[in-house]
């Protein structure tokens, strides 16, 4: 049965910590998701795979939305040939950073871009708040049906736990950090053909200023595995121009 390994890898997506730490045992860690005040005119993270730099890059692109009501983050997913492939609208409320919504795009066989829309299970993306004992998961769900799956839909689930703290270098210059693990599962239910549930493990990094530096994912034996680290931060007309220079 074929594995749809681009939905494993971009539908499964997300700092430093505090030296302060509450008695209770819990720990305030919203300065270590991106710098969300930093981000109102857009920046693009480069990420390329630890393991093979001759891979094509992905690229992400981040901005901050501040209004008179809310605090919003949006961040686009593009592939190497620079056309969008998923955006998320997230909001920062009290307690964290939760998904409000979800967009997907395929491109259809006349080139043009078909769009499906997530339904959000569960919400959280980041928590502000955590126990220093790594006790808590924080739950992220989605399901989404493409337009390559009229008859079936995905849920991807990921889990995630705080470990504590690390470091990461990034551009020659060490940053406190912190990491956690993650484990989920990308179901693909179809009347047709079947269905297929891979299980993943991971670690997602985040650095103080930067946000997310190195997300990994493992689907096991036989299955890719992906490692992928920060390798460049520039304006979105840098990456148009990347794009213009392709398709010359």
């Amino acid at each position: 049965m074929k594995t749809n390994f681009f939905l494993l890898f971009f539908a499964t997506i997300v700092l430093f910590p505090l030296t302060s730490c509450q008695d209770d045992g819990f720990r305030d860690i919203r300065d270590y998701y991106y710098p969300l005040r930093e981000l109102t005119d857009g920046l693009v993270y480069e990420y390329r795979d630890v393991q093979y730099d001759s891979l094509a890059a992905d690229y992400w692109y981040y901005r901050a939305i501040p209004t008179d009501s809310a605090y919003y983050f949006t961040k686009a997913y593009y592939k190497s040939d620079f056309i969008p492939s998923s955006l998320y609208r997230e909001e920062m409320v009290n307690n964290g950073i939760l998904l409000r919504n979800l967009y997907l795009f395929e491109t259809d066989s006349m080139g043009q871009q078909q769009q499906a829309i997530g339904n959000i299970l569960s919400a959280n993306v980041f928590p502000f708040e955590v126990k220093e004992d790594g006790s808590e998961l924080f739950i992220y769900q989605v399901r989404f049906q493409l337009p390559s799956q009229p008859h079936g839909s995905t849920t991807i689930l990921i889990n995630r736990q705080f470990q504590g703290d690390t470091t990461y270098i990034y551009e020659g210059q060490e940053y406190p950090a912190i990491h956690f693990a993650i484990n989920g599962s990308v179901d693909q239910r179809d009347s047709i053909i079947g269905d297929i549930e891979p299980r993943f493990t991971g670690q997602e990094i985040y650095a103080k200023g930067l946000g997310l530096v190195f997300y990994a994912r493992d689907y096991g034996e036989g299955a890719p595995s992906f490692q992928h680290q920060l390798v460049d931060r520039y304006p979105m007309t840098e990456l148009e121009e990347q794009a213009r220079v392709k398709w010359e």
